[in-house]
């Protein structure tokens, strides 16, 4: 079997593996949500089977209809945030969530959020202002973009921060964090993960007499004789047809990184990248809006991670201490950059692959866990052994002999402790001289979505004149393509964007009914 065929096996398995594995780490969030009063429906995953609109219509009549002010589509950080926010300024708030749990990529991610003029900046020491990181956005593809948007973003995320942090007490680690291109620590930590900052804000709904209806997915948007949202038809947990009558509706869906169409049509140059996304991300909540008239704003851009098949997430082989080379064996990057960067980077080689180099010594500095995972990945096929940079090299289809001369021209940086080329720090330089030598396969693996609706800066979805939608709002991922233009500015800016977006809008929201 050819090592192309071996790769796609692998990457195959890896996925099989990866639904298991987001799955249960769904079942931990589940759990922690039950903490705070915020128990599933249960019912079997065939609840969000999908229906077409007029097989929907002809075959299902509507058993009940259900009404409130604010409609809440989605149960990530970005709904859960504006359910909170609608209710707490006095509005009947109802979230419908079509998974069994509240879910969304902020249940999975690690748990940064970018942001200026913190608490947390002020204890360290750091001083920084929302002007600073205006300034940065812009440099970043904000220039390409509403500058409202860009400026509210850059006045309102370091509130945020100081909201989980301070009125909800989510922990934060101490130490802010640079991301990205940026020249000023601006990566605020969740301490375990961002799952943390979700079971807060869940609390704080709960408490504000949000109503959640979980398996319950959304179909299609109902809409006023005057062009307004009126609410959704949706699937209950007992696939009987719902009428959520509401005066103000929230479009909090998420990305549609598993939706293979939307993906070629949007982001052509990542169809076929290997995801890792929430398995609900498959954006029907986007779809809705666009069949009703509403503007898709996007620049083909996604949210990345590097990855290895050996395990879902960013495998900690994937290490900085190791020298990385592209199929032609030449080294390309600084290994100990920024991720995202480096993503961007691998996305546009013809393969989307990269290989790690290990001497004898780094393999046996890594852990017990890593180890095994090395010799997984050797009885994969992604993974080879062999006395000589060259014979390992050329076992994977790498130019064997570029790259041994890469490989010493490598170890003469580290002996000088300079690297010219990519400027890689002193302390992540470490020589590779020791046999055996091993190479292993890297590649991408798509984090999110740069696309969606357009929003103004209330969060009103915009259609194709620029006019808001009455009744109508975007948060989180699914409207992201209104601030982040192609590449991600920088860790934490994705997440941030949901929970600020989602505070605004549940407030404006409120605010609209009496309008209504």
């Amino acid at each position: 079997m050819s090592t192309d065929k071996n790769v796609q096996q692998s990457f195959a398995v890896r996925n099989a593996h990866t639904r298991a594995a987001l799955l249960s780490r769904r079942q931990v969030a589940r759990t922690a949500l039950t903490s705070v009063g915020m128990l599933a429906l249960t019912s079997t995953l065939s609840a969000c089977a999908p229906k077409h609109a007029a097989e929907m219509h002809e075959q299902t009549k509507v058993t009940k209809t259900i009404s409130c002010d604010v409609l809440v589509i989605g149960g990530g950080g970005a709904g859960v945030s504006a359910a909170a926010a609608a209710a707490q300024h006095g509005a009947s708030t109802i979230l419908i969530e079509k998974m069994p749990w509240l879910a969304g990529s902020s249940s999975l991610a690690l748990g940064t959020f970018y942001g200026a003029g913190t608490q947390l900046q002020k204890k360290a020491g750091i001083k920084d202002s929302p002007a600073g990181l205006l300034e940065y956005f812009m440099r970043r593809g904000g220039q390409n973009l509403n500058y409202d948007v860009q400026k509210f973003c850059a006045e309102h995320f370091g509130e945020t921060i100081d909201w989980l942090t301070g009125d909800l007490k989510v922990p934060f680690r101490d130490v802010v964090s640079l991301k990205g291109t940026d020249t000023v620590p601006r990566g605020h930590n969740c301490k375990v993960a961002a799952i943390d900052a979700l079971r807060a804000v869940a609390a704080l709904a709960r408490d504000a007499k949000v109503q959640f209806h979980f398996n319950t997915t959304a179909k299609e948007l109902v809409m006023n004789d005057d062009g307004s949202v009126g609410g959704v038809l949706a699937f209950d947990s007992n696939q009987q047809l719902v009428r959520y009558s509401a005066k103000n509706t929230i479009m909090a869906t998420g990305g549609f990184c598993r939706n293979d169409q939307l993906i070629s049509t949007y982001m052509p140059d990542y169809a076929g990248v290997y995801t890792e996304v929430a398995t609900g991300l498959t954006g029907e909540g986007l779809q809705m809006g666009l069949d009703k008239g509403a503007a898709y704003i996007g620049h083909g851009g996604t949210n990345g991670i590097l990855s290895c098949a050996v395990e879902p997430g960013q495998s900690k082989l994937i290490n900085r201490g190791a020298l990385w080379v592209n199929s032609r064996g030449e080294r390309f990057a600084n290994e100990a950059g920024q991720p995202h960067d480096i993503y961007y980077q691998v996305a546009k080689f013809p393969d989307r692959k990269f290989f790690a180099i290990y001497d004898e010594a780094a393999y046996a500095r890594l852990s017990d866990k890593l180890r095994k995972q090395m010799q997984r990945g050797i009885k994969m096929g992604i993974v080879t052994k062999a006395n000589t940079i060259k014979e390992a090299a050329d076992k994977l289809g790498i130019q064997g002999d570029v790259c041994a001369e890469t490989l010493a021209a490598y170890n003469a940086s580290c002996q000088r402790g300079n690297d010219a080329q990519f400027n890689k720090k002193p302390e992540f330089l470490k020589s590779l001289t020791q046999a055996p030598f091993y190479v292993i396969t890297l590649g991408i693996c798509t984090h999110g979505s740069f696309g969606g609706y357009n929003v103004n800066t209330r969060f009103e979805v915009l259609d194709k004149r620029d006019n808001p939608i009455p009744h109508f709002y975007a948060v989180g991922e699914v409207s992201c393509g209104t601030f982040i233009y192609d590449d991600y500015p920088s860790g934490g800016c994705g997440l941030n964007w949901a929970y600020t977006s989602g505070r605004f809008a549940g407030e404006y929201a409120a605010q609209n009914k009496v309008l209504a």
